[in-house]
């Protein structure tokens, strides 16, 4: 008796396939290796009075002062800056630069290698 052999294809079940998920932390820490990027409170806030950034990611614990400074100097600015509210505490944005300190806001020049720049049509 011949034994019908089944295509490979239809052996495979497609439906447990892992989906590829967005994960900020990883393009972070492209983007502070390939690109260009600046962190901690004064030198964002001297940096976004000369040039604006292209984002602006701030911790979930940012200061309240902090986020109603940069919320201000993005409404001088012709073109608004994207502000993004990470989902970690400043801890965990440090960790995602690996940097053993906390930070709780980063300012982006140039994206580089990262996908960051799907963030801003993820939410708007």
């Amino acid at each position: 008796m011949a034994r019908k052999s089944k295509k490979i294809s239809e052996s495979i079940d497609l439906s447990r396939k892992k989906v590829k998920e967005f994960d900020v932390d990883i393009n972070i820490k492209v983007a502070y290796k390939t690109g260009k990027m600046i962190y901690g409170k004064t030198q964002v806030l001297r940096q976004i009075r000369q040039d604006p950034f292209k984002m602006v990611i701030i911790a979930n614990n940012c200061p309240d002062e902090l986020e109603t400074q940069l919320k201000y100097y993005n409404s001088l600015i012709n073109n608004n800056i994207f502000i993004h509210r990470y989902k970690g505490s400043s801890w965990e944005l440090g960790l995602a630069l690996g940097k053993p300190y906390m930070i709780s806001v980063i300012g982006i020049n140039d994206f580089g290698d990262s996908d960051l720049m799907t963030l801003k049509t993820k939410n708007n």
